[in-house]
C-alpha cells in the first residue's frame, strides 16, 4: 500500500481559489507554488501531511505572484487559414479553399488544405505529426551513423516536459512539436538522443559526443528552447 501512495498524485479543485491544482506528493518536502508555461496551469504541490486550510492561506497570499508568472506566458496560437506555419524551418502559408482536398498538402511554399474548416485544425495537427515522424527518423540515422550506434524504434508524441527520450533498448522518441522549431534546434535535439545510445548519461563525455556529431553548437538550441520552447505547446491552441 506504502509503494501505491509514493506513486499516486491525488488532485482536487478548490473553489476558493478556481483553476488551482492541489497536489498531495508523498516525496514533498515543502509547499511549492508554480506555473506551468506549457499549460498556464497553476499548481500548488503539498507535503502528504500538511494542513490544507494553512497552506490555501498562503497561496492566496501569493496572488500577486501568481497573475505576473500568467503575464508572461505565451500567446495562443490558433490554427487559420492565412497563417503562417513553420515546418521543418520553412514558414508556409496555410491556405484554406471547399475546393482543396481535404488532406494538407505542400505546394512551395504554402500547405493548401479542404473540407470542413472546424476539421481544418486537428487535420494540420495530423500532418504535422507525419511530416515530423519522416524526417526525425531521417536525420535520427543520419546521426546514428555519425555516432556508429544502431537504433531500435523511432517515435513521436506529445510529451510535456520532454523534447526526447532514449530508451537503454536503443527506441527513441520525439515531440512531434520539434517539427514547429528551427532547423538547428531540432538537429541539436536529435544528435543530443543519438548520443545518448553511447552515453546514458549527461557526463562530459556524452556532451563531447553531441559536440562531435552534430553541425553546430549545440549550447545555442538549448539556449532556445528554455526561451522559446513553452510556445511551441500553445500552437493549436484557441484565444
Amino acid at each position: 500500500m506504502q509503494a501505491i501512495l509514493k506513486t499516486i498524485w491525488l488532485t482536487v479543485m478548490i473553489d476558493a481559489l478556481p483553476g488551482m491544482e492541489i497536489i498531495r506528493r508523498p516525496t514533498a518536502r515543502r509547499m511549492k507554488l508554480s506555473v506551468d508555461p506549457r499549460t498556464g496551469k497553476v499548481r500548488l504541490v503539498l507535503p502528504k501531511r500538511a494542513a490544507l486550510g494553512s497552506a490555501l492561506d498562503w497561496a492566496r497570499g501569493q496572488q500577486g505572484w501568481i497573475d505576473r508568472q500568467l503575464e508572461k506566458l505565451p500567446e495562443p496560437w490558433p490554427i487559420h487559414s492565412g497563417m503562417f506555419v513553420p515546418v521543418a524551418g520553412q514558414n508556409l502559408r496555410l491556405d484554406w479553399s471547399e475546393n482543396f482536398r481535404r488532406a494538407p498538402v505542400q505546394y512551395e511554399d504554402r500547405i493548401e488544405i479542404g473540407g470542413p474548416p472546424d476539421m481544418m485544425p486537428a487535420r494540420l495537427v495530423r500532418w504535422l505529426k507525419r511530416e515530423a515522424l519522416t524526417l526525425l527518423g531521417r536525420e535520427t540515422m543520419e546521426f546514428a551513423a555519425l555516432a556508429s550506434v544502431s537504433i531500435g524504434k523511432i517515435g513521436i508524441g506529445d510529451p510535456g516536459t520532454r523534447w526526447g527520450s532514449c530508451a537503454h533498448n536503443g527506441d527513441i522518441r520525439y515531440s512531434w512539436r520539434l517539427i514547429l522549431a528551427p532547423e538547428f534546434v531540432r538537429r541539436a535535439t536529435v544528435a543530443h538522443e543519438v548520443a545518448h545510445r553511447v552515453h546514458m548519461d549527461h557526463s562530459a563525455n556524452f556532451h563531447a559526443k553531441v559536440t562531435e556529431i552534430y553541425d553546430g553548437d549545440p549550447g545555442k538550441a538549448r539556449t532556445w528552447l528554455r526561451t522559446n520552447g513553452a510556445r511551441l505547446h500553445w500552437f493549436g491552441r484557441q484565444g
